[in-house]
């Protein structure tokens, strides 16, 4: 547990410090809602992979549930995406013990769990900071 706790933050990490250069071209919303659906189809992989129906039906299902969920919240409530973000890294441990699917691996629902935790709370802040500063500018 201690290995893919520190893992994911040699994961998380390299996000954070390269924010400043990712900034000069994409917004923080885009990057954080890209990332939210892109972690939230790594399942449909691990169901394709399986081939069971219902399985790859649950998988697509619940993400569709959080790329609507970057959708609104890149469209009215940035805050949303750090949300979802932290949901998704929630979905990861619940899932990894409830759902059949064999290729989920082991060392995943903390590895995963580590480093939504951490972008979670991470585009929180910064989406707290720009709302701040657009109330700044206004007055």
């Amino acid at each position: 547990m201690l290995l893919e706790l520190l893992w994911g933050l040699a994961t998380a990490l390299p996000l954070i410090f390269l924010t400043p250069l990712l900034r000069k071209y994409f917004p923080m919303k885009l990057l954080a809602a890209t990332i939210l659906v892109a972690i939230a189809f790594i399942y449909v992989g691990f169901s394709l992979k399986e081939n069971i129906l219902s399985d790859i039906i649950i998988e697509v299902t619940a993400a569709l549930v959080f790329f609507f969920i970057a959708i609104v919240g890149y469209t009215r409530h940035s805050k949303l995406i750090a949300l979802g973000i932290l949901l998704h890294g929630l979905w990861d441990l619940i899932h990894h013990f409830t759902s059949g699917l064999k290729s989920n691996p082991d060392y995943w629902p903390v590895y995963c769990l580590t480093i939504d935790v951490i972008w979670s709370v991470y585009f929180y802040f910064i989406f707290k900071k720009e709302k701040s500063e657009v109330h700044l500018s206004i007055s």
